[in-house]
């Protein structure tokens, strides 16, 4: 096996032209079987307790600092869990001597050590949250897959039948089944047809493109999405394979948990492990969107990272660095001058500067609260949005990158996260009044930052450059940086796509105006419609 180590997150590249080892199926996709999962639930509350209560001694009464008060309780919780689940849960799986299942239980449990610890240190440290409920926070979030680990290997029923994947790198499938695209109509699979550009079928939903669902498809799906187990077992880091036209991630808990594998075939193919299947926010945002920002590029539309509206009969765009305050804008705007709404987070744009709308459901941070009309949600869901927003602010995000350069299991820790709490997302009339519009022509191009007071005219090719590193930034997260040069559409390689893109946004900014405005205020939605009000200076716009 050809391999290297990338410094930053110790991450193997396997062989570039088949896929590793053996793999395992089942004659169905794994379930969670509810008796089991509440009753491990209610062992683990349990388990929570006694967590608590020995942490809570430790510091207090033992004056341990917490992180070494947390290991000192994971021994007695442990002990704990392990009776109940040997004699509750699991009492007919006892294959194994019951030494062997308490020392394979307690390895378990101390392994997840490794990632309890630094989300531990970075939830009391960086977020400022009291020591007892950050430990109960790593406790729930590793929930998921402590019952995985321990349903599937510590007292697991029989063996699965093992399979090999082909020496060209194809996945293994459950026996019978045809691939996605060869089914027959299912009634149960989610479909989406992207501004009539794209076309995708889901065996999970997306909440994000639930405004472009339709029952059928004028066209065969350009993205297929499935959920299989993928990849081998257990691991000890990453490993990205490579193939000619696939690219598997296999993180470290197995199959059964957040790995994916891409295949580009006349369809891309995308196959999600169980575990990231719960987490469809997950599955959208750092693979799918991915995907169709390029199956956009190759159809001579660009997708934008920037929210577009319509005010005072005008286009107007704005883009930012993430957590800058572009949605607080976007509401305020449309709160106070009655515009019309058409994105807030990503754009379809021609080149001719036609934008379309992308009415994703809007993610509201802590700093975007003020601009919400609270009165439109329920108490409980203000109560809600509030942890929401904490959790998913920029601090939260950070703590999320920075675990994302170790040697963790960040696609299943993040899928796990936002099942438990999902990032606070709403529909744009759920937060203020305003209208819809299908497509505008844009005018006005606002780049948008945060710092002293300034307004600057933006010439052709800085705008191009902010345009492009926006929208990459909108990408960060693990793991696009590592499937993003295997992706391939109609041909067209990453490198050709991002041409293509770069030259599709060139023509686009030839069309607009375009200005940064930076603010330590958070003031651009006063300044705005003010600017737009000012046509001194619109014919100047650049020759093609």
């Amino acid at each position: 096996m050809a391999s290297f180590d990338r410094p930053s997150t110790r991450l193997l590249l396997g062989e570039l032209t088949g896929l590793p080892g053996d793999r395992r199926i089942r004659s169905k996709p794994p379930r969670l079987r509810p008796l089991l999962l509440s009753r491990f639930a209610a062992v683990g509350v349990s388990g929570l307790v006694v967590n608590l209560a020995l942490l809570w001694a430790s510091v207090t009464i033992g004056h341990i600092n917490y992180v070494v008060g947390a290991i000192v309780a994971t021994q007695g919780s442990t002990t704990w869990n392990f009776l109940l689940l040997d004699r509750w849960v699991f009492p007919e799986r006892r294959e194994r001597s019951g030494r062997l299942r308490y020392l394979a239980f307690s390895g378990v449990n101390n392994l997840t050590l490794l990632l309890r610890v630094p989300m531990l240190a970075a939830l009391v440290s960086v977020l400022h949250v009291h020591y007892l409920l950050s430990n109960l926070i790593t406790l729930i979030v590793l929930f998921v897959s402590r019952f995985m680990v321990s349903d599937r290997l510590i007292w697991r029923t029989p063996k699965a039948v093992p399979a090999l994947a082909s020496a060209t790198g194809t996945p293994a499938v459950q026996p019978g089944r045809p691939p996605l695209s060869a089914q027959e109509p299912d009634a149960t699979l989610h479909r989406y047809d992207v501004a009539g550009i794209v076309a995708i079928e889901s065996e999970i939903v997306l909440p994000e493109l639930g405004l472009f669902a339709t029952p059928a498809l004028d066209q065969p799906a350009d993205i297929q999405i499935r959920v299989a187990a993928v990849g081998g077992g257990p691991r000890r880091r990453p490993v990205v394979t490579y193939g000619p036209r696939f690219v598997a991630y296999d993180e470290h808990l197995g199959s059964n948990a957040a790995n994916f594998r891409l295949d580009f075939r006349d369809q891309i193919e995308v196959t999600v492990g169980p575990l990231l299947a719960r987490s469809p926010h997950v599955v959208y945002t750092n693979v799918v969107e991915a995907l169709l920002r390029f199956v956009l590029v190759s159809r001579d539309h660009i997708l934008l990272h920037s929210a577009t509206i319509q005010l005072h009969g005008r286009g107007v765009m704005l883009t930012a660095r993430t957590d800058t305050g572009k949605t607080g804008t976007i509401l305020r705007l449309l709160r106070d001058h009655e515009g019309a709404f058409l994105s807030d987070d990503m754009t379809i744009v021609t080149p001719g500067g036609l934008a379309l709308s992308y009415p994703k459901p809007l993610t509201i941070s802590s700093h975007t609260l003020a601009a919400v009309n609270l009165r439109a949600l329920s108490p409980a869901e203000q109560v809600k949005l509030s942890l929401q927003s904490r959790v998913h602010s920029k601090a939260g995000r950070s703590v999320g990158s920075r675990l994302g350069e170790m040697n963790l299991p960040i696609m299943a820790l993040n899928a796990v996260a936002q099942a438990i709490v999902p990032p606070p997302k709403y529909m744009i009339q759920r937060l203020v009044p305003c209208r819809s519009a299908r497509s505008t022509s844009v005018q006005e191009l606002f780049v948008i930052e945060r710092g002293q007071a300034e307004l600057e005219e933006l010439d052709l090719e800085r705008v191009v450059e902010i345009m492009i590193a926006n929208t990459d930034d909108a990408y960060g997260f693990p793991p696009f940086r590592y499937f993003a040069p295997a992706i391939t559409v109609d041909g067209q390689n990453y490198h050709a796509l991002r041409q293509r893109e770069r030259e599709l946004l060139t023509r686009f900014v030839r069309s607009v105006r375009a200005r940064r405005l930076a603010r330590d205020d958070f003031s651009w939605a006063d300044t705005i419609p003010k600017l737009i009000g000012d046509d001194e200076g619109l014919a100047s716009r650049w020759s093609s």
